[in-house]
């Protein structure tokens, strides 16, 4: 399933022009591998439980109301939300916008895991064998030489018409094996928490990455220390310590750096006011946006 328009669904209301649309769109939804590619300044869609999915956006911010949080894909980042995970949506912009979202037919991340487990000639002697595959961590992502061409090789095929399910079928058994090799790298990246007990790696990285959602889903607001330690439920002195060593960078500089990427893009986009780009990024004044764009070359 293929759509290169937003398709009409709930919560907007049932009229006699969409009944027939959702009738036909529902009887396929969750068994089958689809794309949903379209711009707009407003859509949003109601909570549901999905299949495996990944989604992107640009030109504008797209906001994912999970359980206990929501975060905002936009031009900087991906999403991965796993199989069963219950969310809804809202895509609003001040012009048109761009959502991008691969949801993958039921098993096939079980069979791809599978597959990588098992070395090849063992596998064409037995094909039958089955394995569980381990959940994503469900984190925002920086576009990466991994998952990131792939996803946009599938959208600009799909926008230029392509409509083949066998070649869908094709290129998300290829992006699902980018995004386990992107995860192994992720898992990696745990092991910078040295100071940490080995057994606390990867509960402490999880903290971690939600505090960096935070921050990337909130730059324009004002947020501090106290805000982003709670969110990790970390002590202030433990989160600034486990995160510099996880990232690279302090808390405080990883918001910097994000609200200067956007206030760069928002002005190479035609956004001259460099008032407007301070205060729309959560700068608040010129004078600091400058210094951190300075600061940044």
């Amino acid at each position: 399933m293929i759509h290169t328009t937003l398709p009409d669904l709930p919560p907007r209301p049932e009229t006699n022009a969409n009944v027939e649309f959702r009738r036909r769109f529902y009887a396929r939804w969750g068994k089958e591998n689809a794309v949903i590619c379209g711009q707009s300044t407003w859509a949003e869609y109601a909570t549901m439980t999905q299949t495996l999915s990944i989604k992107m956006a640009w030109r504008g911010r797209e906001r994912y109301r999970l359980k206990h949080r929501e975060i905002s894909v936009d031009d900087e980042n991906y999403l991965i939300l796993n199989e069963g995970s219950s969310y809804g949506s809202v895509l609003k912009a001040p012009r048109p916008a761009w959502t991008f979202a691969v949801f993958m037919r039921p098993g096939i991340q079980r069979e791809v895991h599978a597959s990588r487990q098992t070395a090849l000639e063992p596998a064409l002697e037995q094909s039958t064998r089955r394995a569980e595959g381990g959940d994503f961590s469900e984190h925002l992502r920086r576009h990466d030489g991994l998952v990131s061409p792939r996803l946009r090789h599938i959208c600009d095929a799909v926008l230029d018409g392509e409509r083949s399910e066998e070649w869908l079928e094709e290129q998300l058994l290829l992006l699902l094996d980018a995004m386990f090799r992107a995860a192994a790298i992720d898992r990696r990246a745990a092991h910078r928490l040295a100071r940490a007990k080995p057994s606390t790696r990867v509960e402490l990285a999880r903290r971690l990455r939600l505090a960096a959602d935070y921050i990337e889903s909130c730059y324009d607001e004002a947020i501090g220390l106290d805000d982003m330690a709670e969110v990790a439920c970390l002590s202030r002195f433990h989160f600034v310590r486990y995160f510099s060593a996880l990232f690279g960078v302090t808390p405080h500089a990883y918001l910097v750096r994000r609200r200067a990427a956007v206030a760069r893009r928002l002005m190479h986009g035609g956004m001259l006011d460099a008032e407007i780009v301070a205060l729309q990024t959560g700068f608040g004044s010129r004078a600091s946006l400058r210094r951190a764009l300075k600061r940044a070359d």
